[in-house]
């Protein structure tokens, strides 16, 4: 058979996945409704859950990845899937060493407390990006998870840090892509055959899941993904995290993606770093000039002082910038 009808007949069994072999989730999913801090153990809602055990069951994956674990639900799910498969493996990624509703458990503590049985088919992840574990995971990846920060820059990074060792017309699949706006982007940029529920109302009942069959050429549009990257950044990631990232992408990409995505980097360092240290001296300054009672010298007073400021850190930024 081609790669070709191979392909076809994946997207005709996986059209609906959320009604396969429900039997096999519903062995676990009454311990998934139990409650943790703040949360049931599974962040995903029953229709989700089958959702993601369907696509497995369907296409049966060797090599699973994983991004984002948190409690450890959706690993659950997978693991719980590929049980009866021979030498499947789920690799799971976790920025976090710890839960972050609980800092008193490790992340993805559910599948020891709770499966242990199922802890043979998992190499587990946490204290960092991706980057800093892809090469040891390695190439080959059959489907990978995204499921982490749900804010710019968070999946847009992820995406580009697994794909390079994603297998051709691999499965990607997003969760919360009806209620964040990170997720949503990325799954309507990649260029795949797109999955979603079968019942289309349920878009706007669920937080969401969706998948998308690789096209063969994705690599061929890749700066598309990166220059998702010009979207504003909703938080910083830290020098050690960027040093990882760019070895990664170094190894993977070509000198002009790089040298676009350090300058990105290098925008968003200097907007947090200027807005910071504006914010907090905007309320010295701020303080000062409640006591000049008249208002005009008052606001002159405030608009002279916060133009120095500005001035005094453009020039100081540099010190906050990647010389490469």
């Amino acid at each position: 058979m081609t790669i070709f009808l191979i392909l076809e007949k994946i997207k005709m069994l996986i059209n609906n996945p959320e009604n396969f072999d429900n039997d096999i989730l519903d062995e676990i999913n009454s311990i998934l409704d139990e409650e943790t801090p703040g949360n049931k153990l599974s962040e995903m809602t029953y229709l989700e859950r089958k959702f993601l055990n369907g696509i497995i069951r369907l296409t049966k994956p060797k090599k699973i990845l994983e991004v984002g674990v948190a409690a450890g639900g959706s690993s659950s799910i997978i693991l719980n899937a590929v049980k009866d498969m021979d030498n499947s493996i789920l690799y799971s990624i976790d920025y976090n060493e710890k839960f972050y509703r609980d800092k008193s458990k490790d992340s993805g503590f559910i599948v020891k407390e709770k499966f242990p049985h199922l802890l043979k088919n998992r190499k587990l992840y946490t204290g960092g990006v991706s980057a800093k574990f892809m090469d040891e995971i390695g190439n080959d990846i059959d489907l990978c998870l995204l499921d982490t920060i749900h804010s710019n820059p968070g999946e847009f990074l992820d995406f580009l840090m697994v794909l390079p060792y994603m297998k051709k017309n691999a499965i990607i699949i997003i969760h919360d892509i009806f209620v964040a706006p990170t997720n949503l982007i990325l799954f309507s940029a990649i260029r795949g055959e797109k999955i979603l529920f079968n019942d289309k109302n349920q878009i706007f009942k669920n937080y969401g899941i969706g998948a998308v069959i690789l096209d063969d050429n994705i690599m061929d549009f890749i700066f598309d993904y990166f220059f998702l990257l010009k979207l504003n950044w909703n938080y910083m990631i830290s020098d050690e995290d960027i040093e990882y990232i760019i070895r990664l992408f170094q190894r993977h990409y070509d000198k002009d993606t790089v040298d676009f995505f350090i300058k990105v980097v290098n925008e968003n360092k200097k907007e947090f770093y200027l807005n910071k240290i504006l914010s907090d001296n905007i309320k010295k300054i701020n303080k000062i000039a409640w006591w000049i009672p008249f208002r005009k010298t008052r606001d002159n007073f405030r608009e002279r002082k916060i133009n120095q400021l500005k001035n005094k850190l453009e020039e100081k930024n540099k010190l906050y910038k990647i010389n490469r």
